[in-house]
């Protein structure tokens, strides 16, 4: 190749690589990259670059390793510091992120308010992270994250009357996820009518944790509709405390009802805490439902039958940090008298297939239609051990015995530490010791399941 021709390729695989970066095209990106660092491979830029583009495609672990490469090249490279301390936040390796920071700015005490806000918080220091977030949130008001992220911090620290207040502004960080309706919004109170529509937030596990408010409307209110999004939808049609469910893509026409109310609104109506935390009403499930649960676990009457999910839905920000490895539960099915079963829904069921394990595990989820379906499984299981995903709220709301596996941090629902939550009394929390580690966790439920068992 002449040097004429080689330069040309090098401009134009330059300009294409942050031309697709830009517009969100990450895998040709990383591609004109790698083309670049073929050519240039000591160029800190470039690595860092591709080490964004590899994290924006979800390929962490790679990521982290372009950014280490960058700063071997240029160890004050403050691109290739920042994307590392970034990429290591996701991984949830938050002080060492915090030193990348401190790197960052060097010749500053601390750093940004905003960074040190959040590396406190990663690092489970709660209530010292509580000035940072109060500062960085003088320094920039716009930033809607740092108040979301604080209620976080209040909640761990005991003060849910100042939580539910910062987490009242989630609309502002993510106004998309906003239900609105022509109707009055209901913010507590006397009822303003005869009916108030319940509007489904979040995820489907926080739907199924908040529905233990839904009870105390039909206090004040003569009918509760619900919008639910269609797993969920089930789970809702014919309990007492909801008089009709609608899909949450297609609402009742407006007008029909006198009030709404976001869903999660009641627990600041309610004024949550955990002393006043209410107990979580009965679902719904189809005798449908229940049949087949019971023809796929006959065969395995005599055994001691556990239920396993090792990730939630991959569109949660946080779900790569709070999953873990199917492999990790094969070590249970060496135990005498347990058998499996696989309820991972989503694209993390076929690691049951990948891991040639579909003899050892039930895969229950493979013809799951819905959480209805999920809940029936649950009641016919001695044990669901779920990492932390909706089929936790199922199971421990319908009180099946459930071991859920937290990362650490874990999210503000389950407090700071200990094995009881407020929220379900049927429920055991098993903590990661270290961010990403899950060996001293899965060691002690091969431990209590044995003595369960055996």
């Amino acid at each position: 190749m002449s040097e004429e021709v080689e330069q040309q390729q090098k401009l134009l695989s330059l300009k294409d690589a942050v031309d697709w970066h830009r517009k969100g095209d990450f895998a040709k990106a990383a591609s004109a990259y790698r083309l670049l660092l073929s050519q240039r491979p000591e160029n800190a830029m470039l690595w860092t670059n591709l080490g964004a583009a590899l994290r924006s495609m979800g390929k962490l672990e790679s990521a982290i390793i372009c950014h280490r490469r960058a700063l071997h090249h240029g160890p004050k490279n403050p691109t290739a510091i920042a994307n590392l301390g970034n990429a290591l936040r996701e991984q949830g390796s938050f002080v060492e992120a915090r030193d990348m920071a401190l790197t960052e700015k060097a010749g500053y005490a601390s750093g940004p308010a905003a960074t040190v806000s959040r590396d406190l918080q990663g690092m489970g220091r709660w209530r010292a992270s509580l000035p940072a977030f109060d500062k960085a949130i003088i320094e920039d008001p716009k930033d809607a994250e740092l108040v979301i992220l604080r209620a976080a911090s209040h909640f761990m620290t005991g003060d849910y009357t100042k939580g539910l207040a910062d987490y009242g502004e989630r609309f502002r960080f993510s106004p998309s996820s906003e239900p609105k309706r022509q109707s009055p919004r209901w913010t507590g109170g006397a009822a303003t009518g005869k009916r108030l529509l319940v509007m489904s937030e979040q995820g489907l596990g926080d739907m199924v944790m908040v529905s233990r408010f839904m009870p105390k409307l039909r206090e004040i209110w003569d009918e509760v509709w619900l919008t639910s999004r269609r797993p969920t939808m089930r789970l809702f049609d014919g309990v007492l405390y909801v008089d009709r469910v609608f899909d949450k893509n297609a609402p009742p026409p407006e007008g029909e009802e006198d009030a709404y109310v976001p869903a999660m609104d009641l627990m600041t109506i309610y004024g949550l805490t955990p002393q006043t935390c209410p107990s979580p009403p009965p679902l719904a499930i189809p005798e449908a439902a229940r049949e087949r649960a019971k023809r796929i676990t006959a065969p395995y009457a005599g055994l001691f039958k556990v239920g396993i999910c090792w990730a939630g839905s991959p569109t949660f920000v946080q779900a790569r940090r709070k999953a873990t490895e199917l492999w990790r539960f094969l070590d249970l099915a060496e135990i005498p008298g347990v058998q499996l079963f696989g309820m991972c829904k989503g694209e993390r069921e076929a690691d049951i297939i990948e891991l040639g394990a579909d003899g050892l595990i039930v895969n229950v989820a493979a013809t799951d239609e819905d959480f209805a379906d999920a809940a029936a499984v649950a009641e016919q299981m001695d044990l669901i051990i779920t990492v932390d995903t909706g089929l936790g709220h199922v199971t421990g709301t319908l009180g099946v015995p459930t071991w859920v596996l937290l990362a650490k941090p874990p999210f503000w629902y389950w407090g700071p530490y200990g094995e009881e939550t407020y929220w379900y009394e049927s429920m055991r929390l098993i903590r990661q010791h270290t961010p990403g580690e899950w060996d001293a966790p899965f060691a002690t439920i091969r431990a209590d399941l044995e003595n369960m068992v055996l």
